[in-house]
């Protein structure tokens, strides 16, 4: 095919394309220098009839000096593609790369979105202490590796995943993102004790919230060894290995913002040399504005829109993916969010953080592009659940309902969220509902039993087990933590910050409430899961509820319109009792109390069976007073700290 390649610079004067042999080469070794022509959009192109995949290239932009411009002729850089599909880490070189078939699409479709189950995982988080070669520690292939087991026996890896039950896998980012260089890095962190014990002593580890080339799949999650380009390969089979086993892909995609000026530096990566107030927000002096740097501006921005756009209908067309979260979708126009989803296959799943408002003040104050929840253009993640269940994140002397809240309010808060009668929910599929996320403390860590709030040191069965019970009971779309099912915790990081020179500039290590760049606190433990352990307790409980809701029984909860009365309410003069009896099919009875209660529920004709107690979830059967049920008015005993199902047979 030929090769094609069109930056956008409108207000350069020339733009060059330098292509390589090597991914190193200098300049002076580059074998063809092209001096690209210009169309009336202020698009530059190069259009070469011969293939040329896996040439390595980059561009020089020329300019005036004018206020705002970053051209070559005051900042002698050479720039990446931001529309390559392959770049040599964030920092260097693009490759031309011809893709493979794309991965074979899920049997049956994509899940719709009040069916959506889905698990937020980092691949290097959740494959770092699975037992694959080093070759394939931290990277796409051991996600998806199958017959792993634990020193217990236990399942673990893929293999654990699948057997969990989710119906969507929700891989935080997975574009190339900015890492520091290793070198530069292992100057300052080599020989640090700190930096030793978080697991960052030989790479600047990072979540990733800090995209650097959106259509290409980051580079350090290939497997070592492989040649630049295997990603992209590697990442189509991990989507196909899931989508065999019925579950779909989704991707975390950061449009808000770019790695340009993370850290309060300032990189010439590509759109700061491009055309930089073209592409950002700014102020008058036509300085970058933001809380992370910088901030993508997509209002009044054709081509900045159209990039938005461009990415996500990629990752579906050419790598698979079934959908996405976008973070911090309240920055980005609500015009942009209402294309994303015109241009979207309608089936794709797509859901994202409401918050937070534009830096712009004309933005924020313009009701055509600043938008909340009331009138989201996507699914958005609903805190007011998330708090009714278990407690702000920002508040860790509120426990929530599941950990024994029953002040004025907070049961009348947990059956709004049960329900989802929030009025800016018409449909239960317009917020997605959660408990703790790749933010802020983990839950086992919120119900740790010690003073540090170190969930390493032993968690509160009872809170984890009614949270997760509530959690999997209410309505509409749910997305959980990955590894919150097994309890884990951030424990052995600090909760002071502190900062550090280095590559550069400061770099900010936020504690405990914040581990985006520590590595050892966000691994998965899976020595953790052995028989008879708390971490298998709550994994077993929590796989019961999840197959308890995508049960037949469970349709009640998988419904995207909650019609009147679908919830019934038992609401005894005890605040730590809540009864409810969902569809006429499913009845639940929790106590987040201390002491053993009654309550009196009025159950359909027909036969009951109990699913679920403290201690077990079954849909067989879980023996024991009240394990079968008739219709009628029942008094049932509730035993302190317990979560009780039952299902109509």
């Amino acid at each position: 095919e030929p090769t094609d390649s069109r930056p956008f610079a409108p207000r350069a004067t020339a733009v060059r394309h330098y292509l390589y042999e090597n991914a190193d080469d200098g300049p002076e070794a580059a074998p063809r220098t092209i001096d690209m022509e210009k169309d009336e959009d202020g698009v530059w192109e190069t259009i070469l009839p011969e293939a040329l995949h896996e040439t390595w290239y980059d561009f020089t932009v020329h300019g005036p000096e004018d206020p705002g411009n970053w051209f070559y002729e005051t900042h002698p850089v050479h720039i990446s593609d931001p529309y390559a599909l392959v770049n040599d880490d964030a920092m260097g070189k693009s490759r031309v790369w011809q893709d493979g078939p794309p991965p074979d699409p899920l049997p049956g479709g994509r899940p719709p979105m009040e069916e959506v189950v889905a698990y937020e995982v980092h691949v290097q988080d959740f494959t770092d202490l699975l037992p694959v070669s080093e070759d394939e520690v931290g990277t796409l292939p051991a996600m998806t590796r199958t017959g792993l087991t634990n020193r217990h026996g236990e399942s673990i890896g893929f293999d654990y995943l699948v057997d969990l039950g989710v119906n969507v896998v929700h891989l935080m980012p997975v574009q190339e993102y900015l890492h520091y260089p290793d070198d530069e890095w292992q100057e300052v962190f080599a020989e640090d004790s700190f930096a030793r014990e978080m697991g960052i002593d030989r790479e600047n580890y990072q979540w990733g919230y800090r995209t650097t080339h959106a259509f290409a799949v980051e580079s350090r999650f290939r497997s070592r060894g492989s040649e630049p380009g295997a990603e992209r390969d590697q990442f189509r089979a991990l989507v196909e290995a899931f989508h065999q086993r019925g579950i779909a892909v989704i991707i975390d995609v950061v449009p808000n913002h770019t790695g340009e000026n993370m850290d309060q530096r300032h990189l010439l990566l590509n759109f700061n040399v491009q055309d930089l107030p073209y592409h950002y927000r700014t102020d008058e002096d036509l300085e970058h504005i933001g809380p992370f740097g910088n901030e993508v501006k997509t209002e009044d921005r054709p081509m900045v829109q159209q990039w938005v756009v461009d990415q996500l209908v990629h990752w579906v067309e050419a790598l698979g993916v079934d959908g996405f979260r976008i973070d911090l979708a309240g920055q980005i126009d609500k015009q942009t969010l209402h294309r994303v989803m015109e241009e979207l296959p309608d089936d794709v799943i797509v859901y994202g953080e409401p918050w937070i408002a534009p830096s712009d003040p004309e933005v924020r104050a313009n009701p055509d592009w600043a938008w909340y929840k009331a009138d989201a253009p996507i699914t958005f993640f609903q805190d007011d659940a998330r708090n009714a269940f278990k407690g702000s994140p920002f508040d860790v002397g509120d426990p929530g309902w599941a950990g024994g809240g029953a002040g004025p309010g907070a049961r009348e808060a947990t059956m709004w969220a049960l329900e989802n009668r929030y009025a800016e929910e018409p449909e239960s599929t317009r917020g997605i509902s959660y408990l703790d996320i790749h933010d802020n403390w983990a839950l086992a860590d919120r119900y740790a039993l010690d003073e540090d709030n170190n969930g390493l040191n032993g968690v509160d069965l009872t809170a984890m087990k009614i949270a997760g019970g509530l959690l999997f009971t209410s309505a509409g779309p749910v997305v959980i933590n990955g590894g919150t099912e097994m309890l884990r915790s951030k424990g052995v990081a600090p909760h002071e910050e502190f900062e550090v020179e280095v590559a550069g500039g400061p770099v900010a290590f936020k504690g405990r409430d914040d581990t985006y760049n520590l590595r050892a606190p966000n691994r998965f433990l899976w020595d953790s899961l052995e028989p008879g352990s708390d971490a298998a307790e709550i994994r077993d409980y929590w796989r019961g509820l999840i197959a308890l809701r995508m049960s037949d029984h469970g349709r009640v909860f998988r419904v995207a319109r909650v019609p009147e009365g679908h919830y019934q309410w038992f609401t005894p003069g005890d605040r730590h009792l809540l009864g409810y009896l969902v569809g006429g099919e499913v009845l639940v009875v929790t106590n987040n109390g201390a002491w053993d209660r009654k309550i009196t529920v009025d159950l359909p004709e027909g036969s009951w069976r109990r699913v679920a107690n403290q201690d077990v979830v079954d849909l067989s059967g879980v023996p024991g007073p009240d394990a079968r049920l008739s219709g009628g008015e029942q008094e049932l005993g509730v035993p302190a700290g317990s979560f009780l199902v039952w299902v109509r047979e």
